[in-house]
């Protein structure tokens, strides 16, 4: 490893997401090869949650929809900024993108939300722009925006112990992720229905938390559908993998948004096939043969449904996506795009002799 480095991460959303997601994993790889990484999120938030649950340091500044304003925002970065000596600056969201640019430091723009990135000052003050899919890279280019500082890192996955499907019947075919319209539940339960209309014989499982969308309103639209005896609701569940491993066939629905897809990547390292519309950066994911267009239940149906029709092959298949990931998403070709990335930010920074301002 070259010198220690002391990385700001600042991330101004409460909730857990995709974006923090990729915000975590990313600190555990720069802490992994050596580098000490701080966080500067809202009180209360996942953020915070997660630093102090992995031991990372963190300071307190204001979401940005917090009434403290701006102003606030800006004085709190810098003074955290300035306590922990921070090398590198990491900005997750596009707000903290402009106020950290009044830090004077080597910055690093993360992006891994479906958000179109502007074209402006923000953009060309940035030293280094990561982009968590190839999706994300691709919303920089429709911008107008150079590739130049741009660099596709896909999130890495550690590879888990998940027993092989069982052989019992009905084969179950599970959707996981919070409960929201934009995920396709309702086009999920829609697809369940004509297969089971269609005589194929299949438990249907959905697990997840509640956000703008209630379990109640699924239970009724499944009773509506007539399918209530075939469908499963867990609830929210801790962790992917215990769920993942205890269905055949792994489904995501989604109409939109996906900039990003943690389930997708945990479906393949599961071992399990995956049946995916082609929303966001899930293309990057699903095989081609498994791509359905978002929104078209008949279309899910009919993907769900080649799989039902082969139970023979599906093993076989999840152990394709398995080595997949393992080849393609691997946590150690992760962390070290990620190194090289910081590493070359801050380099650069030194031969410029760039002080704070």
């Amino acid at each position: 490893m070259k010198r220690q480095l002391r990385i700001l991460s600042v991330i101004d959303i409460p909730w857990n997401s995709g974006l923090a997601a990729y915000a975590f994993d990313q600190a555990l790889a720069l802490r992994g090869a050596g580098h000490r990484v701080f966080f500067a999120c809202p009180a209360d938030s996942a953020a915070e949650a997660f630093a102090e649950r992995e031991g990372f340091g963190s300071y307190a500044i204001p979401g940005r929809k917090s009434r403290l304003g701006l102003p606030l925002a800006a004085l709190r970065l810098r003074s955290a900024a300035k306590d922990c000596a921070a090398d590198v600056v990491c900005a997750h969201t596009g707000s903290t993108q402009t106020l950290s640019l009044l830090l004077g430091r080597p910055l690093i723009r993360v992006k891994a939300d479906a958000r179109k990135p502007s074209a402006g000052f923000t953009f060309s003050a940035v030293d280094a722009v990561i982009a968590a899919s190839g999706y994300i890279a691709g919303l920089y280019a429709g911008a107008g925006l150079s590739s130049a500082k741009v660099s596709t890192i896909r999130q890495g996955i550690l590879l888990p112990e998940v027993p092989p499907p069982a052989a019992a019947r009905p084969l179950k075919v599970g959707m996981l992720g919070r409960l929201d319209p934009v995920k396709g539940h309702e086009v999920f339960l829609k697809a369940a229905a004509a297969l089971l209309a269609s005589g194929a014989k299949a438990e249907f499982h959905v697990a997840g938390y509640e956000a703008n969308l209630k379990y109640a309103d699924l239970l009724k639209l499944a009773e509506e559908l007539d399918i209530a005896d075939s469908v499963v609701f867990h609830g929210r569940v801790e962790g992917p993998f215990k769920f993942m491993a205890s269905c055949d066939i792994g489904v995501i629905a989604s109409l939109g948004s996906e900039a990003v897809s943690r389930a997708a990547l945990e479906w393949l390292a599961a071992g399990r096939p995956l049946v995916s519309t082609t929303a966001g950066s899930l293309p990057e994911y699903a095989s081609p043969d498994r791509l359905v267009p978002p929104g078209d239940a008949a279309a899910l149906a009919a993907g769900i449904g080649k799989l039902l029709a082969a139970p023979e092959k599906l093993a076989a298949e999840g152990e394709r996506n398995r080595a997949r990931a393992a080849a393609e998403f691997s946590a150690g070709a992760f962390a070290a795009a990620t190194l090289e990335v910081f590493e070359a930010a801050a380099a650069s920074a030194r031969g410029t002799g760039r002080t704070e301002i």
